[in-house]
């Protein structure tokens, strides 16, 4: 007997084999039964050894039923896992489409720009920006990409941190409102109300109100806000006092775009006594600028030249 058929016997006893199997193996034992009452007599003397190989050769059509039936699961196993990696792919291609196609993209290029994120926070995107966020946030956190500089107000949510990541980190708040400018691979945030996490793979900072946390290749520092017209280029309203013109000229030429120098170097060592400007255009700026001080201004387009 061989291990296969001694197994068959086995499973057949213990219940093990389905109907199907159990009814062939029945019948090859009912027919080995009959064979045998019709054949019995005083001298008849029972062949075991010839029972079992007729037995044997009943039974390989049960093995090859089986096989068969093995052959047709394993056949149906492959087939369902080359149908489920199909699945899977094509989940997969749908999800990222679908992500993908309500993923919003917004840009200021020639203008400054406020948009309402789907939590109701508010952002307010400087020129050259752009913001890249889910048309709705997940069940459990609030993300975006963002590059350039934007003033952020985000609405607060302990349970669902917002995230931003930039090209070398990663801001976390839980609702607090902070300005975020990026450049190349620095990133600068100063916070104005609230607590703000900066990190790097390596390292983080928790910012709070008028700290400016500095993001620069693989390297974390923050210091403390000198210059509190960070936010001018959004309000446009500028107060200094007791600081010197080049500095002074040097936040005009960002928030307004233009290029103001002076003839004589030494004239940007001014000290200022109180300035305030406050949403005022570049030319009503320049001209203050000039009669506090005496100067006179050569225009040549966004090129404006001060001197005596």
């Amino acid at each position: 007997m061989t291990h296969r058929e001694d197994k068959i016997i086995k499973d057949f006893i213990t219940g093990k084999l389905n109907n199907a199997e159990r009814k062939k193996v029945a019948e090859i034992l009912t027919q080995s039964t009959e064979n045998y009452n019709n054949n019995t007599s005083e001298n008849y003397e029972f062949n075991t050894g010839a029972a079992w190989n007729k037995f044997k050769q009943k039974n390989k059509i049960l093995n090859s039923d089986i096989s068969e039936k093995k052959s047709k699961k394993q056949y149906f196993f492959k087939v369902a896992a080359v149908l489920t990696i199909l699945i899977s792919l094509s989940l997969s291609y749908y999800f990222m489409s679908y992500a993908g196609k309500h993923t919003i993209s917004v840009k200021a290029k020639n203008e400054i720009k406020e948009i309402t994120l789907p939590d109701g926070s508010v952002l307010t995107l400087n020129i050259n920006s752009e913001i890249k966020y889910p048309k709705k946030f997940s069940e459990n956190e609030r993300s975006a990409k963002f590059e350039g500089e934007g003033f952020f107000i985000i609405k607060r949510n302990k349970q669902k941190p917002f995230k931003i990541k930039t090209g070398n980190s990663e801001i976390t708040v839980k609702g607090t409102s902070f300005n975020v400018n990026t450049k190349k691979n620095k990133t600068e945030v100063i916070v104005a109300s609230g607590r703000v996490e900066l990190k790097t793979k390596q390292k983080k900072v928790t910012l709070k109100i008028g700290e400016k946390g500095i993001s620069e290749k693989g390297f974390l520092r923050k210091t403390v806000v000198k210059n509190q017209n960070y936010i001018a280029w959004k309000t446009h309203f500028f107060s200094y006092e007791n600081e010197k013109l080049k500095n002074i000229v040097s936040d005009i030429n960002k928030v307004y775009n233009v290029n103001i120098s002076f003839k004589n170097p030494k004239t940007g060592e001014i000290v200022t006594g109180k300035t305030t400007f406050d949403n005022y255009d570049i030319q009503t700026i320049v001209k203050l600028i000039c009669e506090t001080h005496n100067l006179k201004a050569e225009i040549k387009g966004k090129n404006i030249i001060l001197s005596y």
